[in-house]
């Protein structure tokens, strides 16, 4: 899971960089891909990955988990317009379950460029909103 799939998706345990506000908490969150949009053709290993919903008002992470351990997103952190640092309960093996967080997208994150997400160990990359 290296290489160009994993550079489409970053948003999580980033633990660096510069503070930002308070982490969020999710708007919901439930089992499987994001409701009403298409998941990126390289997510179909267990990638985990990230779209903008309501033209950028919100983003939803879904990450790839085990029905007992399911992965899941709890919080984020912005640590640069355009870097999302994602935390993610448990240490859950990957595997081909997915499940969705949905998180309102914060003024600190510039929807207008392509943002860097971090999660579960990977870096992933969502295009500017609208685009």
């Amino acid at each position: 899971m290296a290489g160009a799939s994993v550079a489409a998706l970053a948003l999580l345990l980033a633990g660096c960089g510069a503070p930002g506000p308070v982490p969020s908490t999710p708007v919901t969150a439930y089992p499987g891909e994001p409701q009403g949009v298409e998941a990126p053709a390289y997510s179909a290993g267990g990638v985990p990955f990230a779209v903008w919903l309501d033209n950028g008002a919100e983003f939803a992470v879904t990450l790839y988990g085990t029905t007992a351990c399911p992965a899941r997103a709890t919080d984020y952190r912005v640590d640069a317009p355009d870097e999302v640092d994602i935390a993610v309960s448990g240490d859950c093996p990957l595997e081909y379950l997915p499940y969705t967080t949905v998180f309102a997208t914060p003024a600190s994150v510039d929807t207008g460029v392509t943002v860097q997400f971090t999660a579960q160990g990977m870096h992933f990359y969502l295009p500017p909103a609208g685009k």
